[in-house]
C-alpha cells in the first residue's frame, strides 16, 4: 500500500482509483423467453453511479440493454431474454460511462424456447388429480415437456398459502397492527426423464393456519410454468389455543 503524508489541522485527499472487477450471468444457461440474471462488481465506484449492460449475441448484434445504479460496489438485474437469438450464446458488456470503464463477461448459452403443460397435482401412483390435499398425504406433481430436453434437471418450488379467514392474526387489532398471515415457499430439485415430470412428495408444508391452498412451479432455463389452478390445503385438524 503506497504511504500517504499529510500535516496535522489540514485536509489530506487521496484519489481511489476506480474499477470494474467482474461482469457475469447466474446461470451458465437461458431459453428464449426465460430470464437470467446479471450482475456486475467494482471497486472504489461510488454509490448511485450510473451503470449500462449491453448484451450481445455470439456474433456481436445487440440483443438488449439493462440500465441501473451501482449500490455497494454491486449491480444486479435481471434481463428478459426476447430477441431472436441463432448463435446460441449471450455475453454481457458493462460500461460505467462516468468512470470511463467498461468489461466483458464470459458468455451464457441461449438455448430455443421450451414449453412445460399439463402440471397436475396427482395422488401417490399419479393416476387420480387431486382438488384437495390433506397434511401428511403422499402427492406426485406431474408435469408434461412438449418442447424441450429429453432429460435434465429442474427446480421446484411449492408454496403454501394460508387462508386469511382460518389464520390467527398477530398484533393488536385494536391499535392497527394486524398482520396478514404469508405464504410459505419450499425449493426441491427435480428431474425430466424422456420429456416428463413426475416428483412425490409428503405433504408436511406448515402454514399459520388449519387451511389454505397450495400452488407449485416449475422452472427451467430461466422459464417459470406452473398449473392453471390451486389445490384447497388442509394443514391441520385442530385450532389454535388462545
Amino acid at each position: 500500500m503506497p504511504a500517504t503524508k499529510g500535516q496535522t489541522d489540514s485536509t489530506l485527499k487521496i484519489n481511489m482509483t476506480p474499477y470494474l472487477l467482474q461482469v457475469s450471468f447466474t446461470s451458465h444457461v437461458v431459453s428464449m423467453g426465460g430470464f437470467i440474471g446479471v450482475e456486475a462488481h467494482t471497486l472504489n465506484v461510488a454509490d448511485e453511479a450510473k451503470i449500462e449492460i449491453t448484451l450481445l449475441d455470439g456474433a456481436g448484434a445487440n440483443v438488449g440493454t439493462m440500465k441501473g445504479k451501482v449500490h455497494s460496489n454491486v449491480y444486479r438485474g435481471l434481463f428478459h431474454v426476447e430477441k431472436a437469438n441463432s448463435t446460441g450464446h449471450m455475453l454481457a458488456v458493462a460500461e460505467l460511462s462516468d468512470y470511463g470503464l467498461k468489461l466483458a463477461g464470459p458468455a451464457c448459452k441461449v438455448y430455443p424456447p421450451i414449453k412445460i403443460e399439463n402440471l397436475k397435482w396427482m395422488d401417490e401412483e399419479g393416476s387420480k388429480e387431486l382438488e384437495t390435499v390433506v397434511r401428511g398425504q403422499k402427492v406426485t406433481l406431474t408435469a408434461d415437456v412438449t418442447l424441450g430436453p429429453m432429460d435434465e434437471t429442474i427446480a421446484m418450488t411449492i408454496k403454501a398459502s394460508p387462508d386469511s379467514a382460518g389464520a390467527k392474526s398477530s398484533g393488536n387489532a385494536s391499535h392497527g397492527h394486524s398482520h396478514e398471515p404469508q405464504p410459505v415457499t419450499f425449493k426441491y430439485p427435480g428431474k425430466i426423464v424422456s420429456k416428463k415430470i413426475k416428483e412425490s412428495f409428503v405433504a408436511d408444508w406448515e402454514i399459520h393456519s388449519r387451511k389454505g391452498k397450495l400452488d407449485y412451479t416449475i422452472n427451467l432455463y430461466g422459464v417459470t410454468s406452473k398449473p392453471s389452478k390451486k389445490v384447497k390445503y388442509l394443514a391441520a385438524s385442530f385450532a389454535f389455543s388462545e
